[in-house]
């Protein structure tokens, strides 16, 4: 994707309730599998978009969450949801590349990643964020998956070209053990996430096109629409708890 189409996503993502599929009650249920002798205390939300999972972990935790996003109005409009719910003081955010690991600090107890990691590599992502985690912390990770082993030709052909690196959950599962993490829980996110965050994608969309016309990148946006409604059996986000046991392998 190149720069200008990533600044019109980037716009469009502006005036919708999330980034990508999701919800509180997933990332509350992902919560619930950390284990349960840990302590939260210093919590990494990386691409928290305008703070859809961001507000909940800092709801539920009580924890210091730095939230980590390139675009600065969505972080804008986080500070503004924080300091309406009174968590301005246990929000920090920072405008930066999640590829730029090294800066955010270390020893978290928990990195976030909500639909996220694909966009430095699945498995970049693993190598790149486990330094920042202290001994026995985990992360917390959403991924576009394949649930099905012969997946509908025409999710095949989407998919092939906006993210072919697009792996089964078994795979993911096994990269994340080859990276030094050990699977504590995984689910897959249910469909009622992906057909609240298409409804949330509609006004922004029509108000989008009618100011700048049928531009490939909106009709690209409603074309993954149609295709989830077709095969949405055949895909989706699985989420996935891991837990830093040792070096990669």
């Amino acid at each position: 994707m190149d720069s200008d189409d990533l600044t019109l996503l980037f716009e469009l993502y502006e005036d919708t309730p999330r980034q990508g599929p999701g919800s509180v009650e997933t990332t509350r249920r992902a919560l619930r599998l950390l284990p349960d002798s840990m302590q939260v205390e210093r919590v990494l939300d990386l691409g928290c978009g305008t703070g859809g999972s961001t507000i909940v972990l800092a709801q539920d935790t009580g924890a210091q969450v730095t939230a980590v996003d390139i675009h600065p109005p969505f972080l804008a409009t986080l500070r503004e949801q924080a300091e309406q719910l009174g968590l301005a003081d246990r929000i920090t955010t920072v405008a930066a590349d999640m590829a730029n690991a090294t800066s955010f600090g270390v020893d978290f107890d928990l990195i976030w990643a909500e639909g996220s990691a694909y966009s430095i590599g699945f498995e970049n992502a693993l190598r790149r964020w486990q330094p920042l985690l202290r001994p026995g912390g985990c992360l917390v990770v959403t991924e576009l998956v394949w649930f099905v082993a012969d997946p509908a030709e025409r999710a095949r052909a989407f998919f092939a070209g906006e993210y072919p690196d697009m792996c089964d959950e078994a795979t993911r599962i096994q990269q994340a053990q080859s990276a030094g993490y050990e699977l504590v829980g995984s689910f897959r996110l249910p469909a009622r996430d992906w057909h609240a965050y298409y409804a949330g994608l509609e006004v922004p969309l029509r108000g989008a096109i009618s100011r700048r016309g049928e531009l490939e990148i909106y009709l690209s946006t409603r074309r993954e629409r149609a295709i989830y409604e077709a095969c949405g059996d055949d895909y989706g986000y699985m989420c996935l708890v891991l837990q830093v046991i040792s070096e990669p392998s």
